[in-house]
């Protein structure tokens, strides 16, 4: 038996071999990849859920410091709702941690809701939702959640203009319901409620017109009632317009002003709810 008959057999195992030590690395690249993946939908789904619970307490502590104290039982009730939040966001791994530490020290700091400034309420919470939001476009951006399929090409639209609209009708639900509460407002409140009224009509219209068309086109995206949501965000905004910028004093109970912003943020987080709902089941 000559040498090249032993240096076949050879060269097949080396192969096979580097086959194998390729196709585990592969299998490894792949299995941290669903494993980060996966992280960053936990992490965006808890986002979703402090965002909302950040949203509710910012128009319920502005309502209280306004004079309706009917609305500190509910009040109590989202605060203990996002300390279990909190709790959650603590144990988290990720590569966001500076991020999350700075969130939760945030709310340590205000949920003790010692502050009687209505104006400094609402700016704190401002801040810890918008930084929650960019917080979330972060970990959204991170990495490939799509990874590729056509069907979830509109994410960017959920993280962008869906929470953005959200964000602009939560701002509009805490200052208009202080308003109610008050049953007076400011020449400089109205201006800003105008504002806030045009910012959820352009965005939430943005959202609408390219998700629309993505639905149309993978009716497998179930979840996504748009054109519920769509109407519930006119009537809300038809709320605004009668109630608040067409009434000087305004008459709408407070807690009645929160329950129409609170169905149409309601149902624009909803969407952001099918979304991780769809990202969940890949």
């Amino acid at each position: 038996m000559n040498n090249i008959d032993y240096a076949l057999p050879l060269l097949l195992v080396t192969l096979m071999l580097l086959a194998l030590l390729f196709y585990g690395l592969h299998w490894r690249l792949q299995q941290k990849k669903r494993s980060h993946i996966q992280s960053n939908i936990g992490q965006l789904a808890l986002l979703r859920g402090l965002i909302g619970g950040f949203q509710r307490h910012r128009g319920l502590s502005n309502g209280v410091l306004c004079g309706d104290t009917s609305m500190s039982h509910d009040l109590a009730t989202i605060r203990q709702g996002l300390d279990q939040h909190i709790r959650t966001a603590q144990a988290f791994d990720s590569t966001h941690r500076d991020a999350w530490n700075s969130l939760i020290d945030h709310w340590s700091r205000m949920r003790e809701g010692r502050s009687s400034d209505r104006a400094n309420n609402l700016i704190q919470h401002h801040l810890i939702i918008r930084n929650s939001i960019f917080l979330m476009e972060d970990v959204a951006s991170e990495i490939d959640l799509t990874e590729g399929r056509a069907e979830l090409s509109y994410l960017p639209c959920i993280w962008r203009e869906v929470i953005q609209a959200a964000e602009w009708a939560g701002q509009a639900r805490a200052l208009g319901t202080g308003i109610a509460a008050a049953g007076q407002s400011s020449v400089e409140q109205r201006v800003r409620m105008h504002f806030l009224y045009q910012k959820i009509e352009l965005l939430a219209g943005k959202a609408f017109a390219t998700l629309q068309p993505h639905v149309t086109e993978h009716p497998q995206t179930n979840g996504f009632r748009l054109q519920h949501c769509e109407q519930v965000v006119a009537d809300f905004l038809g709320c605004i317009k009668q109630e608040l910028l067409g009434s000087e004093p305004p008459v709408i109970a407070a807690k009645t002003y929160f329950q129409h912003a609170t169905k149409a943020i309601d149902e624009l987080l909803a969407l952001v709810d099918a979304a991780l709902a769809q990202l969940s089941s890949r």
